[in-house]
């Protein structure tokens, strides 16, 4: 084959070939890291979904812990109670589990208990430890506490209300005095 072209011609037609590859190689890639992203995102996107419904089960989960079950509970310990005569001693004059019934039934959504520890000193006072979403629901519930006539005062220490989202707090909460 004859080549009909100059040398120069040829170098410019050769390098006029090479910026048109470059150009449709870049395109190319350029699409492809586009779909790429695209896919990506609908996936993070699903999987945030998914997350957020299950965040949301889990919530509804700790809710289910009712006060039906604290009824059922208290029944229980009065049963194992009389059948043993273990509580001899000074009784109360409400069970405990009235006392954490009014504790749980003050919580509210965003609010989750995770320990009551009841001490019959001083008339009876109960340590709460406890999880907190936001420092708004927190403070709701210790306001909701203070607010309840069964207690006679709710103690609560400055580092309970420091971070605003994920709070692991504790109070004292004191029963008032029984008429």
């Amino acid at each position: 084959m004859i080549n009909l072209l100059t040398t120069a011609d040829s170098q410019a037609v050769r390098a006029e070939y090479h910026r048109r590859l470059f150009v449709v190689v870049g395109l190319l890639s350029l699409s492809l890291i586009l779909i790429i992203n695209i896919v990506i995102g609908a996936f993070a996107l699903i999987l945030s979904w998914r997350r957020d419904e299950a965040l949301a089960r889990v919530a509804v989960a700790h809710r289910e812990f009712t006060s039906e079950k604290l009824v059922t509970a208290r029944r229980t310990t009065n049963e194992i109670n009389t059948a043993t005569k273990v509580l001899v001693a000074k009784p109360l004059a409400q069970p405990i589990s009235t006392i954490y019934q009014h504790l749980i039934e003050k919580r509210l959504a965003g609010v989750q208990l995770t320990r009551l520890e009841f001490t019959a000193t001083d008339g009876g006072q109960v340590s709460v430890d406890g999880q907190s979403t936001t420092r708004a629901a927190f403070l709701a519930y210790l306001e909701a506490l203070r607010a309840d006539p069964y207690f006679q005062r709710v103690e609560s220490p400055v580092k309970n209300i420091i971070r605003e989202r994920d709070i692991s707090f504790n109070l004292t909460v004191f029963l008032a005095p029984t008429k």
